[in-house]
């Protein structure tokens, strides 16, 4: 991990995934929720990449559970990602 924040790498990401979530919710309000639901998964994947990408490190990939694993997150945060259902 790095010790440093990049502060600006850091909200370029936090703030794709707080509108990406605000799409998400508004879909989900209207009906779309397929799209709702795409975009929830997107967000999720996008505020995990501002904190790596925010600390210098490697954010390649889609898998949640991957993603964490690359932050060293706790073991219980990545496996509630695995769950299904």
């Amino acid at each position: 991990m790095g010790s440093y924040l990049d502060g600006d790498e850091f909200n370029r990401w936090i703030t794709t995934a707080s509108s990406t979530l605000k799409s998400a919710l508004n879909d989900g309000e209207s009906g779309f929720y397929n799209w709702a639901c795409f975009k929830a998964q997107q967000a999720s994947e996008f505020s995990i990449k501002a904190y790596l990408r925010g600390t210098g490190n490697d954010s390649f990939g889609h898998s949640i559970s991957m993603l964490l694993q690359k932050g060293n997150f706790d073991t219980a945060i990545i496996n509630k990602a695995k769950k299904t259902g």
